[in-house]
């Protein structure tokens, strides 16, 4: 129980003036991603389904959904924001860290925030202790739960986004400790659901969840919270875990929420360096995709769930190295457009894909992210050029800029806000320290004017 000591003395006393700056600077950038995946997301087409179920099961109106003009009670709010910043595959993960990701603590916190009535300051605060809590968690229990095909984004997110909803409704301390109990239950993901409606349903109630564990254990509610025993018992109690490594150094740099892998594009992240690799080769040798024989990519054994050669639909296409290769190859960038209906029907697309050769590496380790990300392009005129990157651009190594995340920002948002909200929506969310509370970006981001 250690480890759940030590948070929550964390998540309960940590104050603005103990939030470094370079994590606040984090903070704004991952909010921007999340706010805009949040929006994206409420246009996707499966989004449709919850939405559905939503209407005809209203609550109370205390938070509102984004991107649909209507409000619900605070847990279902949470449970449709946080399935649509997944559905539309926009969310920052961590590596090592099994994917962890900013889906179930953004979502779940910037729902709740609405209901509680959050300053920005106490925004930050509560987006940073759960975001650093589940990244420790994850990056240290990976070296179990990678290997068998666990996905953290929601067996550990759910101690993240409780954290933050923690936070969010002033729980004490014990109370804190006794939602992440409450967590340890409550928190499922497989690989093998990558690809379906399932996997954003795999976020989504951990968004839900988080915001009902803090109501139950600020109502009494009790448990039992040995998240060692919980992690152990998980991966078969025989990989070694290094739990004093979660809470080492805590609230001191290294700052695990600035290791938050941040996105370019709306598809899965284990294709994104290919993707990088091949873009800065092509454009650097000015090839283009009718000179090209050949693309050769080099993968570990937990990336053959992105080597789907001929997707069925859109959402298999973001789990396809082959069809987003294609499309990069053709268009020079991918966008929105990359996983469509459209996309994965068109004859050129397809032909393209038949290009794409996958190479399995058993020596590397099992492990998200292992190997070097090797890509090689074989030319018609038989010349052969290579690259590779282990981390795509947005990792800590190649960290984007606040410009650049902004530019992300502005480019999905184009269309489903107008010009003059999208500025004013940036700017709060960039000067969020400084607003008493972020109500008129949750009004414009929820189609408040709709709301009847």
């Amino acid at each position: 129980m250690e480890i759940a000591e030590t948070f929550a003395k964390f998540v309960a006393h940590t104050e603005f003036n103990d939030v470094d700056e370079s994590v606040i600077e984090y903070v704004k950038k991952l909010t921007l991603k999340q706010v805009m995946g949040m929006l994206v997301g409420s246009t996707a087409p499966t989004s449709k389904k919850l939405i559905r179920y939503a209407k005809d099961n209203l609550g109370r109106p205390e938070s509102g959904v984004y991107g649909c003009g209507f409000r619900t009670d605070v847990a279902q709010a949470a449970l449709l924001n946080g399935f649509f910043g997944h559905a539309s595959e926009m969310e920052d993960d961590q590596f090592p860290g099994g994917g962890i990701s900013d889906v179930t603590t953004w979502p779940a916190l910037l729902t709740a925030a609405e209901k509680c009535k959050l300053s920005g300051q106490e925004i930050i605060v509560a987006l940073y202790v759960g975001q650093e809590m589940q990244n420790r968690i994850a990056m240290w229990a990976s070296v179990g739960t990678d290997p068998i095909g666990i996905c953290n984004l929601p067996f550990i997110g759910i101690y993240g986004a409780t954290a933050s909803c923690a936070r969010a409704f002033e729980l004490t301390e014990e109370e804190t400790k006794a939602s992440f109990g409450l967590a340890m239950v409550q928190g499922l993901g497989y690989m093998h659901t990558w690809g379906t409606d399932a996997h954003f349903y795999e976020s989504a109630t951990v968004c839900r969840n988080a915001v009902v564990n803090a109501i139950l254990a600020k109502n009494g509610a009790t448990s039992n919270p040995v998240i060692e025993k919980c992690l152990d018992m998980l991966t078969g109690g025989d990989k070694n875990i290094e739990f004093a490594k979660m809470t080492e150094g805590l609230g001191k740099a290294p700052f695990y929420t600035n290791n938050t892998w941040i996105k370019k594009w709306g598809f899965c992240f284990f294709n994104h360096n290919f993707i990088d690799v091949l873009a800065d080769l092509m454009r650097d040798n000015k090839v283009k995709h009718g000179d090209i024989e050949e693309v050769v990519v080099h993968f570990d054994e937990l990336r053959r769930v992105i080597d789907r050669p001929e997707p069925k639909n859109p959402e298999d296409a973001r789990f396809s190295i082959q069809h987003i290769l294609a499309y990069q190859m053709i268009h020079g960038e991918c966008g929105l457009e990359t996983c469509t209906e459209k996309a994965v029907q068109d004859p050129q697309i397809a032909k393209v894909r038949t290009k794409v050769k996958v190479v399995y590496h058993p020596e590397y380790p099992k492990r998200y992210f292992a190997g070097e990300g090797r890509t090689e392009i074989k030319l018609k005129d038989g010349k052969t050029l290579e690259g590779a990157m282990d981390q795509p651009y947005g990792g800590p190594k190649y960290p984007l800029t606040m410009d650049q995340v902004v530019d992300i920002y502005r480019k999905y948002c184009k269309g489903i806000l107008s010009d003059a909200q999208i500025e004013r929506t940036k700017d709060i969310i960039l000067n969020m320290e400084n607003e008493p509370d972020l109500q008129e970006l949750f009004d414009i981001c929820t189609f408040r004017h709709l709301v009847r």
